[in-house]
């Protein structure tokens, strides 16, 4: 499989001197150009950071992939390149992630996958979302969701529609080895023929980083789906204001690049989870309309959310205890659904 080549981190703007400073706020009243990232005041339509979907600056649908998640399918290609990804319990214990690729946003993808099956609940995100929905087959109620939605472009593997625009790989036994790209999805959508939904709702709400100094010095959390001893964590970055993921404790890293997966935002929701009475596999349903308690992890800090989701085109959306909606730090975000949050555990931080 060929190796992913993409940007490397983002350069430190060079400071200007006052004078200048002062006579282009003057001329065009941007009280920070030059000054270092973290310090911006700059609208959230214009973040520069990477990876970050401020509301309203999409252009055109989002590209919603199933990622394995399965041990044979370990380490996956292009989650660190995703600004969104979902992450909830399949069945058996094992998760599957769902990655969201912007055009315009993430870099061109030459590979990205293992592509798995869908499920009901990454349907009604992916809805919200606009996107086209890309998977390989699916439960039942999944598949009925995703083939039935008007929201999404169902782009699923397993149909004559859509085979074209996958591939295997020779590296891995099927079903862990089902890889597309940002191209084929790309070339997908485009023979759909579709009308461009209306995306101004999609997104969140950014704010600027929290200074250095007021960072604290570490944090880390960890959290479990089903069993206690399949773990997942994350480490507090003080120096790049993000958080890196492991698994249990080795660290979770991109198979194209070897990079760690990091994030800047790491949201934890709450929600109801049961088993679908006579399953044969044992899959779950997972109450993902409503509202439930939430953690989110920026900055350093945890904060107290509550998450709200409609039906249909609504987005997921995240509120304080006030009732207000919350801003994210401009970069990628992570969702991880679990059904208690009893099932988190954190450590230091503020």
């Amino acid at each position: 499989m060929r190796k992913e080549w993409i940007y490397g981190m983002p350069r430190h703007l060079h400071r200007v001197t006052a004078l200048l400073l002062l006579l282009l706020t003057t001329l065009a009243g941007v009280a920070t150009v030059g000054a270092h990232p973290q310090d911006r005041t700059t609208p959230p339509a214009q973040t520069t950071a990477p990876l970050t979907v401020p509301r309203g600056s999409l252009t055109s649908r989002p590209f919603v992939v199933m990622i394995d998640n399965h041990p044979n399918a370990y380490p996956q290609t292009g989650l660190n390149q995703a600004p969104i990804v979902f992450e909830a319990l399949a069945e058996y214990g094992i998760t599957r992630y769902m990655a969201v690729f912007v055009p315009g946003v993430s870099p061109e993808l030459r590979t990205i996958g293992p592509v798995r099956s869908a499920r009901s609940y990454f349907v009604e995100y992916a809805k919200g979302l606009r996107g086209v929905y890309v998977h390989a087959g699916g439960s039942p109620e999944g598949l009925l969701k995703a083939q039935t939605a008007v929201e999404i472009l169902n782009m699923d593997a397993l149909r004559k529609s859509a085979s074209a625009y996958f591939r295997r790989s020779k590296d891995r036994a099927a079903p862990h080895n089902l890889y597309t790209s940002s191209a084929d999805i790309a070339a997908f959508a485009a023979a759909q023929k579709a009308p461009q939904p209306d995306l101004r709702e999609i997104g969140f709400l950014i704010k600027e980083d929290a200074p250095a100094a007021q960072r604290p010095a570490s944090q880390s959390l960890s959290y479990y789906f089903l069993y206690r001893e399949s773990y997942v964590a994350w480490s507090y970055d003080k120096a790049s204001n993000s958080y890196l993921y492991f698994r249990q404790k080795r660290a979770h890293v991109d198979a194209a690049t070897g990079e760690q997966l990091r994030f800047k935002n790491v949201i934890v929701l709450e929600v109801p989870e049961r088993p679908i009475p006579g399953d044969p596999k044992k899959r779950i349903e997972q109450d993902v309309v409503g509202q439930g308690a939430a953690r989110i992890f920026m900055d350093g800090r945890v904060l107290e959310a509550t998450w709200r989701k409609g039906a249909g085109f609504a987005q997921l959306q995240l509120y304080g205890p006030d009732g207000a909606e919350l801003a994210l730090n401009g970069g990628p975000v992570w969702i991880a659904a679990i059904p208690s949050l009893k099932n988190l555990t954190v450590q230091g931080g503020t």
